[in-house]
């Protein structure tokens, strides 16, 4: 039993074990394979559908149309896990993203393939939704901040792997590369027999009130405000930095491909060795002792340096430096976000309020490769737009710097 200071949140009815926070840690891997599973077949895709219209708006959604299902769905899919229960949607959503993700192992046309593509984020909404909250129920305090930071921090390691195994399995065949969702199964019974729906009780301020006073409260704009006015601001925040936190994943690809690299393999191997900087931008999330705003602040300074050498290189070995550095800043990003975000939700709104941030998150990574694509056809090339990303993602570290110096001031 745990007891937790403040007058809503009172007692569970047990805390989190090690094996269960491990599983819910490996449901958000889920979400990471989606992107990073298609990442080093891209190129390949495009050469194989190149005879059908607008095969480059099709790849990209693709890519990123999980994403833009979660968006939507992350807080309905939140609101009826609170309704239903956490543990029963997870685990009926895990069985579904399986069958789907696997589905292009057979599916015959690009359509076909968006279309399963979408359901793969139907059913990532609420594993992502539901997993979170988990964490967020079953944990309190430093053991809520660890398993969040294992959730995103492991999350990079996944992805090298995805990375390196979805360009050596689409070497021979792109489409063996949707072959690792298969994981998914293993995540079934693990779902379904070591997890519990815990139950919270909730108390009034007092507990010699009278009845009335446990009665439902008039609507006040005031009351949510307060509730919700600082995680919209995170939300927005989150939609930008996902924006950011995808260039390199999708985009890397098609910079190497233009840089003379042209094998599935090789694109996975170096992309995937860019990616062993996004732990080590995890790791400094919890090495540095840094409020959320200055974190922020390193973060997108890093993504702007990465994106500018990006963007200014010659050769691919320029560019997987840059990649490097603009994942360092990926992996800060994110757990930062996501535990500034938590820590402004109230325990009885734990499903809106993740549900919410997933869907700002997720909205960001839909739209990362939607506004490539737009500032690559104004501009004239890819590195022009990933160049526009340099100069934006380094004015909204100008921004956080401020703010981080004001906040200093302010504080007593």
């Amino acid at each position: 039993m745990i007891k937790v200071t403040g007058s809503t949140e009172t007692k569970t009815d047990y805390t989190g074990t090690a094996f269960q926070g491990w599983i819910l840690v490996s449901a958000a891997w889920l979400s990471t394979m989606a992107n990073q599973v298609v990442s080093p077949i891209l190129p390949r895709m495009t050469q194989h559908f190149s005879d059908q219209p607008s095969v480059d708006v099709l790849i990209s959604l693709a890519a990123t149309l999980p994403a833009l299902f979660v968006a939507i769905l992350a807080i309905p899919a939140g609101m009826l896990a609170d309704r239903f229960g956490h543990k029963r949607l997870l685990f009926s959503t895990v069985l579904i993203y399986g069958i789907v993700g696997i589905a292009p192992l057979w599916l015959k046309t690009l359509q076909q393939i968006v279309i399963s593509r979408a359901f793969v984020g139907i059913a990532e909404a609420a594993i992502m939704t539901c997993s979170t909250a988990l964490i967020g129920a079953y944990f309190l305090g430093t053991r809520r901040e660890r398993y969040l930071a294992l959730q995103t921090g492991t999350a990079p390691i996944v992805a090298i792997i995805c990375t390196w195994l979805g360009g050596t399995l689409g070497e021979a065949n792109w489409r063996n590369a949707y072959m690792i969702y298969f994981f998914a199964f293993l995540l079934i019974p693990l779902t379904g027999l070591f997890l519990k729906e815990p139950a919270v009780r909730h108390q009034s301020e007092s507990a010699s009130a009278p009845a009335q006073g446990t009665a439902s409260q008039p609507f006040s704009w005031d009351s949510m405000m307060r509730d919700w006015g600082k995680l919209i601001g995170i939300c927005l925040i989150t939609v930008f930095a996902m924006t950011a936190f995808l260039v390199t994943i999708i985009q890397l690809s098609f910079v190497l491909t233009e840089r003379g690299m042209d094998s599935p393999l090789l694109i996975g191997s170096w992309a995937s060795i860019a990616m062993f900087a996004n732990p080590l931008g995890a790791l400094l999330f919890t090495l540095i002792p840094w409020r959320p705003v200055p974190k922020l602040t390193l973060a997108f300074f890093l993504f702007s340096c990465g994106f500018f050498i990006i963007s200014l290189s010659s050769t691919w070995q320029a560019a997987v430096a840059g990649a490097v550095i603009a994942n360092l800043g990926a992996g800060m990003i994110l757990p930062t976000l996501i535990t500034w975000a938590l820590a402004t939700i109230s325990p009885e709104q734990r499903g809106r309020g993740t549900g919410a941030w997933q869907a700002a998150s997720f909205l960001g990574q839909f739209l990362s490769p939607l506004f490539i694509l737009v500032l690559k056809r104004m501009i004239g090339s890819l590195s022009g737009a990933i160049m526009v990303y340099a100069i934006l993602c380094c004015v909204f570290g100008l921004i956080a710097l401020f703010s981080a110096i004001r906040l200093r001031k302010q504080t007593p």
